[in-house]
């Protein structure tokens, strides 16, 4: 049976100050309505079930997973599985946790590996890609990649360097060759000889393996990984589970599938065929995948593009004129602004570095954060207070909660609230508020039809999100904790 690894765990600080920690890009829509990681799951389904898909991702991410996977196809059926990462360690540590959930299903499973961040198209062509290398990862002791023939010099991707060809394996559409190496993110001039040679494919880090082989090869470069697995194996599925997963996740090393295993392994093919693959990797992939103006702009939301080319602009709410610019990405939202050159897209990431340095809040989330229950907005904050426009949508309520550094001040501004304080329930309509008290049970509910709007005034000597003590929650946010979240994947009709 063929299962899908959906690698969700991304934080996308090439894309920031759209991308957030908090809030990374896979949550983000682009094109068209619906984010990226919908987007993946839905374009696997017609080949692979909801229940032989695993989304790995970390625990500040969990929650809206399962929102996003809530609001597919209006919240009906299953869903896929969630395995939640205590921390990040990479990809292999990743795979190879979720290969252990599948194995555990069945031992004769093949797996297929993909980003919660790629667009692909056209979808039946890529079906048939995966099954086709399904078919060959059940028969052959092999582990498959899918290579991207390049239609331009680019550095900010990984290569394939192609060996023996493998006709026996290819087909009318797809061709099949063993990988001779891979090659790191080259400089421009050497990219554009891959270009031209023709003998080097961009690695799409997607893959697809029996899992046996899988774990026949990470013994064999890995056996230090693979023998601090044995013990989380023997758990699963009891109640030492979530232990053992901590114990390896606090002792295992960082390593990426590439460096870790199919660059090491003599194993590796490649499939390549007539697919449309994009990488959402950072601004620059806005060249692909929007529309441009005559002159080779991508502009996007309340923007005014004047006597400039191939520049990217990304307004949200003010104006955003630019004049005279050429191959520049400028992106606005309410609490940042990002200004560079196209070349130098890929150092993103730096700026949020050098802001987690600075322990700033644009580096963690945006000024509008999204929750299971609706939504809040900073409208303003600073020593020892912060206020915020809380959305609760209709019929939904936040966690039986408790502040133990500040308290909070309600004013409903539209909709009815049902407050909880204590022991009492009480009701507020428009322009009423109550106070909450630092260390008292509180909770708030819109019982209505239409959303409710409430402005919060935090005061404290500490006011950030940790500060919160759960004692009921419909989103199971105290279940929060690392696991590989039930039901279990199964084989369909199971």
């Amino acid at each position: 049976m063929l299962y899908s690894l959906v690698m969700a765990g991304g934080s996308g600080t090439r894309f920031w100050p759209m991308s957030r920690e908090l809030f990374p890009k896979q949550f983000l829509s682009f094109e068209k309505e619906g984010s990226l990681l919908s987007r993946t799951i839905d374009r696997i389904l017609p080949l692979i079930p909801e229940e032989r898909i695993a989304l790995v991702v970390g625990t500040a991410h969990a929650s809206e997973t399962r929102r996003i996977l809530q609001s597919m196809n209006g919240g009906q059926g299953r869903h896929p599985r969630l395995i939640v990462e205590p921390r990040s360690l990479n990809t292999l540590p990743a795979i190879a946790v979720a290969s252990l959930a599948v194995e555990k299903e069945d031992p004769d499973a093949v797996v297929s590996v993909m980003a919660s961040d790629h667009l692909i198209s056209p979808q039946d062509h890529f079906l048939a890609l995966l099954q086709h290398a399904a078919q060959i990862a059940q028969t052959e002791k092999v582990l498959l990649t899918f290579g991207i023939p390049p239609h331009r010099p680019e550095t900010g991707f990984g290569y394939l360097e192609l060996g023996e060809a493998l006709p026996a394996f290819s087909t009318g559409l797809f061709a099949a060759a063993k990988v001779a190496r891979f090659v790191e993110k080259p400089d421009i001039e050497t990219a554009r000889r891959f270009v031209e040679g023709k003998n080097h494919h961009w690695n799409s880090g997607m893959f697809v393996f029996s899992v046996k082989v899988f774990f026949e090869e990470l013994e064999r470069f890995q056996p230090t990984l693979f023998a601090s697995l044995q013990p989380l194996k023997e758990a699963l599925g009891t109640s030492g589970e979530r232990r053992e997963l901590d114990h390896f996740y606090r002792t295992a090393s960082s390593v990426s599938i590439d460096y870790g295993l199919m660059e090491l392994s003599s194993r590796v093919w490649s499939l390549s065929g007539p697919i449309d693959w994009k990488d959402v990797g950072s601004w620059s992939a806005l060249d692909d995948i929007a529309p441009k103006d005559s002159r080779g702009n991508v502009v996007r939301g309340n923007a005014l593009v004047i006597d400039s080319d191939n520049t990217i602009v990304q307004a949200d709410k003010r104006v955003i004129a630019t004049i005279g610019l050429k191959d520049m990405i400028v992106v606005d939202t309410d609490d940042a602004t990002l200004i560079c050159a196209k070349d130098q897209a890929q150092k993103v990431r730096e700026v949020v570095s050098r802001l987690r340095e600075r322990n700033a809040v644009e580096a963690l989330e945006h000024r509008t954060t999204h929750r299971p229950w609706g939504s809040y907005t900073i409208l303003d904050q600073g020593p020892m207070y912060k206020i915020k426009s809380v959305t609760v949508n209709p019929q939904a309520r936040l966690s039986l909660q408790m502040h133990l550094h500040r308290s909070e001040h309600w004013v409903v501004i539209a909709g009815t609230a049902r407050v909880t304080l204590g022991e009492e329930e009480i009701f507020l309509h428009t322009n009423q508020s109550i106070d909450i008290p630092k260390s008292t049970r509180h909770r708030i509910e819109n019982p209505g039809k239409v959303p409710l709007i409430v402005i919060e005034v935090q005061n404290g000597e500490y006011l950030e999100e940790d500060d919160i003590i759960r004692f009921q929650d419909d989103y199971r946010r105290m279940e929060e904790a690392p696991g590989l979240d039930s039901p279990p994947l199964r084989s369909k009709g199971s």
